[in-house]
C-alpha cells in the first residue's frame, strides 16, 4: 500500500534534514545546523526504534552506531554553546562579570567544533541509506490501519513505563522524546480524545531547561574549584550563581514532574475500519 507507511514517510523527510545539515556543517561550523542535525538524528533513532519494536528486531542499536557516535560528538559543541548561551543571560540578569569563565568556555569549543569536524569527515554516509533500504522491506505490505494500532500499542507501553522513572528524571525524558516523535509520526485523525502531543512539547521543554541547568551547574563548579584562583571576584559571583541555577533547576524539575504525573496514561484511538492487506 503505497505512501501508507507513515514511519518510513516521517524518516525520509528526516533523513533529508539531516543531509542538508550535514552539508552545511561539512563547511565550516554553524550553531543552528549543529541543533538540527541533531534534533533530525533523534527524531531518524525514534522511527528506528519503532520499527524496530514492531517488528522485533532486537539488534537495532548496532545499526545506528555511526549516526550515534556523530550525535555525541556534536553534543560536545551544543552542550558548551548552551553554558555560553546561559552565562550571558545570568550575567545580564545579575549584572555580575562572568569573563573569565566565558573565555574558558570559549577556548573548549574551539576544540569541540574541531573534534565534530573530525567527526563529520569520518561519518560512514551510507549508514542511513542502508537503514532506509532496510526500512522500505515490505513497507507496502502492512496497512495504514494495522500500523497505527501497533504504533499506538507501543506508545502506551512506554507511557506505562513512566511511573517507575520519577527518581531518574533523564530515564523519564528519553522515554517521553520517543512518544512525542510518534505521536507526531501518526495522521492526525486517529485520536479519540484530544492527542497529548502538545502538553508534552511543554514538559519536554522544561526537561531539556532542567538537564541545560544540570549541565551549567557542573561546568561552573567545575570551573571555580579547579581553575579559578579564590582571590579572584569572579570566584565569589560563581559561587552565588551556582546557588542560583541549583534552586532554579530543583524548581524547574519538582514542576514538570508533577506535569508528566497529569499526562494521560494511554491514548486511545478511534474505530478504524479495517483493510485487508492483500
Amino acid at each position: 500500500m503505497r505512501h501508507s507507511n507513515f514511519i518510513l514517510i516521517y524518516w525520509k523527510k528526516e533523513q533529508k534534514v539531516f543531509n542538508k545539515n550535514f552539508e552545511v556543517l561539512s563547511n565550516g561550523t554553524d550553531k543552528k545546523a549543529v541543533h538540527d542535525t541533531r534534533v533530525a538524528i533523534k527524531k531518524l533513532r525514534a522511527c528506528l526504534k519503532l520499527y524496530a519494536i514492531i517488528t522485533e528486531k532486537k539488534d537495532w542499536q548496532n545499526l545506528f552506531t555511526e549516526t550515534k557516535i556523530l550525535f555525541a560528538v556534536l553534543g560536545k559543541e551544543r552542550d558548551v554553546e548552551i553554558c555560553l548561551e546561559l552565562l550571558i543571560d545570568d550575567e545580564k540578569e545579575s549584572k555580575q562579570d562572568y569573563t573569565n569563565i566565558k573565555i574558558y568556555l570559549q577556548s573548549i569549543l574551539q576544540t569541540m567544533q574541531e573534534w565534530s569536524l573530525h567527526a563529520l569527515k569520518t561519518y560512514h554516509k551510507m549508514e542511513l541509506a542502508e537503514l532506509t533500504s532496510l526500512l522500505s522491506e515490505g513497507a507496502d505490505t502492512v496497512t495504514k490501519e494495522w500500523l497505527i494500532e501497533k504504533t499506538i500499542e507501543v506508545i502506551n507501553n512506554h507511557l506505562k513505563q513512566v511511573k517507575d522513572y520519577y527518581k531518574q528524571p533523564h530515564k523519564i525524558r528519553k522515554i517521553l522524546k520517543d512518544v512525542y516523535y510518534w505521536l507526531k509520526m501518526l495522521p492526525k485523525n486517529v485520536f479519540a480524545d484530544d492527542s497529548p502531543e502538545k502538553k508534552l512539547e511543554g514538559i519536554l521543554d522544561d526537561f531539556g531547561n532542567w538537564q541545560n541547568d544540570e549541565m551549567l551547574l557542573t561546568r561552573i563548579k567545575h570551573f571555580r574549584k579547579d581553575n579559578l584562583p579564590g582571590s579572584f571576584g569572579e570566584y565569589d559571583s560563581l559561587k552565588t550563581l551556582e546557588k542560583k541555577v541549583e534552586e532554579r533547576k530543583e524548581k524547574l524539575l519538582k514542576d514538570v514532574l508533577h506535569k508528566t504525573k497529569q499526562l494521560p496514561k494511554k491514548i486511545s484511538m478511534v474505530k478504524i475500519k479495517k483493510r485487508s492487506t492483500g
